[in-house]
């Protein structure tokens, strides 16, 4: 050891090292909305297209572990005014089951609305087949007087947990409630 070192330095350092690391902000478990867009195939139809961030708690992911089944649920619809009592012209609801299977160690993404099904390997990918499947919603019946003033009308669209169909203990947790319930607000956007 060099003359004038402290034996205590390296532990010191090393110390300061692991708070500096405990004080970095870890990234929040998230079911959200990032974005939102939209695109005209035909005069009253519109393919509503949502950037969903889906990062699950760990209470989530360890009751999936376990056997329970996770239902997401995403709604948009189309909107008149800007005041408190918008009109809703048309609307569409889309949800999506996500289950794990220990035997053979995969995830099964089923879409409720249609009943098609995929089975994933890993979680991260179960998840992505997820936000797919919520991500692309069709707005049909949309009055003939939108497309031609799109600045009268906005899209809204909003995700969330179902939380009806978690055990009651679930239902229960604060944990949980806190993490999801923030995010099921309304995202909006103008239709021009």
């Amino acid at each position: 050891m060099p003359s004038g070192a402290s034996p205590w330095r390296g532990p010191f350092v090393a110390l300061c090292f692991l708070f500096a690391l405990l004080a970095l902000p870890v990234p929040a478990a998230a079911v959200e909305i990032r974005g939102a867009n939209h695109l005209w195939l035909d005069d009253t139809t519109v393919l509503v297209r949502l950037d969903i961030d889906m990062r699950l708690p760990a209470v989530l992911e360890d009751a999936l572990a376990n056997g329970v089944t996770l239902e997401f649920e995403a709604e948009t619809r189309l909107e008149r005014g800007r005041r408190v009592g918008r009109d809703t012209l048309a609307s569409e609801t889309r949800r999506v089951q996500l289950q794990y299977f220990a035997l053979n160690r995969h995830y099964l993404v089923t879409a409720v609305t249609d009943e098609r099904m995929d089975l994933k390997p890993t979680l991260g990918d179960a998840l992505d087949q997820v936000a797919r499947r919520l991500g692309r919603l069709r707005l049909d019946g949309i009055p003939a007087s939108a497309r031609p003033n799109p600045g009268e009308f906005d899209l809204a669209a909003r995700l969330m947990l179902v939380y009806s169909a978690l055990p009651l203990p679930l239902q229960l947790d604060a944990g949980l409630r806190g993490d999801l319930t923030t995010r099921q607000e309304w995202r909006r956007w103008s239709l021009d």
